[in-house]
């Protein structure tokens, strides 16, 4: 769909992109050709797609030959994707995507599995990953668009972690599929893109990850860590694990970890072997 032909077609249906939803509509057909391909999409497989908008990635799902559910909270648009696709293997869910559970979304695909792909808007990133990463029953993967900074932020390295890169590593293996500018959408955010791809562990390897811990208890810790940006681990964990009647010093012993690290120094092996420790 050239530029012009996408500005014609929300012409027609009375749209005007609404940027506090983030609607910034993807122009280039071989940036969702490449996260169709990310995605590893075949045909009969099943996707959600999250904020279809006009349907430029709707349109290459549907060719590679995927069932796809798409979630839209824009009335108007919504009516453009429903007589756009109709007789298509599309369907539409009205409505914030955040209200519709996993088990929901699932039962569309009679409890088979699926698969995540979507443009998101830059506003509800974080909270997207945070469900389709723990919530069950899981989907295969995530392949998202998503700003470039946070991208950046979850795929960082020790030096650079974060709390949300602490989750999704432990969680999935993110990889970056394409970078995607400003001026490949209309109308253009004020920042650039890149187009992600999370395989989400399997039961097996969260399990082995978290044998003996409570996944809300390490997480917890992680957040009390990166509660205090910048400050050095012992400024931020002493407190609480004093707090506790638990000597701090023997925590970070045991765990192998330098108390004068800072969090976003540490792999999430080193958060394990810390809430490890605090356990024992």
């Amino acid at each position: 769909m050239t530029p012009s032909e996408l500005k014609k077609l929300l012409y027609d249906y009375g749209i005007t992109p609404v940027r506090s939803r983030g609607q910034h509509f993807l122009l280039d057909e071989s940036v969702v050709r490449a996260m169709v391909a990310a995605a590893g999409i075949e045909k009969g497989m099943h996707v959600v797609e999250i904020g279809p908008g006009p349907g430029i990635l709707t349109a290459e799902l549907l060719q590679a030959g995927a069932d796809v559910v798409g979630i839209e909270i824009d009335i108007t648009l919504a009516r453009l994707l429903r007589d756009r696709f109709r007789g298509a293997t599309f369907r539409l869910l009205e409505g914030d995507a955040a209200r519709f559970s996993n088990a929901r979304l699932s039962e569309e695909f009679g409890g088979a599995a699926y698969r995540v792909v979507a443009n998101l808007p830059y506003g509800i990133t974080s909270e997207t990953l945070i469900k389709y990463l723990s919530e069950k029953p899981l989907p295969e993967s995530l392949t998202v668009m998503i700003q470039r900074e946070v991208a950046d932020r979850i795929m960082a390295e020790p030096g650079e972690m974060s709390a949300l890169a602490v989750f999704v590593q432990t969680l999935g293996e993110p990889r970056r599929v394409i970078n995607v500018p400003a001026a490949k959408f209309f109308p253009p955010p004020k920042v650039s893109s890149t187009v992600v791809h999370i395989r989400l562990k399997s039961r097996e390897e969260r399990a082995a990850f978290f044998a003996g811990l409570a996944p809300e208890h390490f997480f917890a810790l992680v957040r009390i860590g990166f509660a205090g940006k910048r400050k050095k681990l012992k400024n931020c964990l002493s407190g609480p694990i004093s707090a506790s009647k638990i000597d701090a010093a023997e925590v970070f012993s045991a765990a192998k970890v330098s108390p004068d690290l800072r969090p976003e120094d540490l792999a999430i092996e080193d958060w394990r072997r810390l809430a490890v420790a605090l356990r024992q």
